[in-house]
């Protein structure tokens, strides 16, 4: 009898410490994740760009006239140095143009809150799934963790950066832009600024 009583008190710690193990498992994995989110999501570098880029866009562009124009039916709009009608003198156009390869801009997109409100990313049809198509699937997942709708649009930008590892000591640790896929260890940066 004692020796059943013995074999059943074993089960049961070992049922306990299995569900307690698999409970910090869970936790611990979750924190990372998390973690692993931060490091590319609103970086204070990356945000100090953004903003600059935000401030050119106010003062050199025609940002107001595209917020009007082409958020009708999306609730996305990819903008860049290139976009038609947003920078309309071709000496700024350059500038900025400039400023984008500088800070290793891969795309800057125009949002709307809507999207954040109305939208969870899981439609299967209208407007919003529209606009969630547009969006590769990380830069989806990056406007899927915002939640800030106390502004009507927003700028998103995706930088693509690497360190240089080349043999060549010049470009040891020097930040260049990649092409996600094709480079290795290229990271994608994302930010959104209210505009």
């Amino acid at each position: 009898m004692k020796k059943g009583f013995v074999f059943i008190e074993t089960i049961i710690t070992v049922v306990v410490l299995c569900a307690s193990l698999i409970y910090l498992y869970s936790s611990y994995s979750s924190m990372i994740n998390n973690e692993e989110a931060r490091v590319y999501y609103d970086d204070v570098a990356y945000i100090y760009k953004a903003s600059y880029l935000r401030d050119y866009l106010l003062n050199n562009s025609e940002i107001e006239t595209v917020k009007s124009i082409a958020l009708n039916d999306s609730y996305v709009e990819f903008i860049g140095s290139l976009y038609s009608g947003l920078i309309l003198d071709d000496e700024q156009r350059t500038d900025f143009q400039y400023i984008c390869n500088s800070f290793n801009v891969k795309q800057m997109l125009l949002i709307s809150s809507d999207l954040i409100s109305e939208c969870d990313g899981h439609e299967s049809s209208g407007i919003c799934y529209d606009s969630y198509d547009k969006l590769s699937y990380n830069l989806r997942n990056y406007v899927m963790s915002l939640n800030d709708t106390s502004y009507d649009y927003f700028l998103v930008v995706e930088f693509s950066e690497k360190i240089n590892d080349n043999n060549s000591n010049d470009n040891i640790g020097k930040i260049t832009s990649c092409t996600e896929g094709t480079d290795i260890r290229c990271h994608s940066y994302y930010v959104s600024l209210a505009i």
